[in-house]
């Protein structure tokens, strides 16, 4: 079989197109969250996805560090009481007043980098932190509708 020099250009070509955009799969931002009450402490690793997650311990908590992530920004904590949050500047840092047992936390959908955007039907509405309201977020179809990234074809 003979191969002309067209021939192997195309097909080196071929192997060239390929999808704009990343090729990473896409994931939610992990966190891990460091609840502290007193001298004692306890860890809680969740994707930023949205989803309410349990912390299944009723320490009472008076600081929570969250790494570099604005935690007071973009997380809501639920505590079987009333209670006030107060957030560093980056947000990092929330203190819970009066001292209490966070109940559980769930923060806005973060895409992990090197994405950028929501993929197709991921919820991308959020409402709540420390600064209340709701927020459309992105989606790389570019279309949100019923609180879902929605396909464009």
């Amino acid at each position: 079989m003979r191969f002309s020099l067209l021939t192997l250009a195309t097909f080196t070509n071929l192997g060239l197109a390929t999808p704009t955009g990343t090729t990473d799969p896409f994931s939610y931002l992990p966190l891990t969250f460091t609840f502290n009450g007193g001298p004692d402490n306890y860890k809680l690793s969740f994707k930023a996805d949205g989803n309410t997650y349990n912390t299944n311990n009723d320490m009472s908590i008076s600081l929570i560090d969250a790494g570099n992530f604005n935690a007071y920004g973009f997380c809501n904590f639920y505590t079987t009481g009333g209670k006030a949050l107060v957030g560093s500047q980056a947000g990092n840092n929330v203190a819970v007043g009066p001292p209490q047992p966070i109940t559980a936390v769930n923060c806005k959908p973060t895409p992990s980098p090197p994405n950028t955007c929501l993929p197709v039907y991921a919820s991308c509405e959020w409402c709540g932190g420390g600064w209340g309201g709701c927020q459309v977020l992105s989606c790389c179809s570019g279309y949100c509708a019923a609180t879902k990234c929605r396909p464009t074809s």
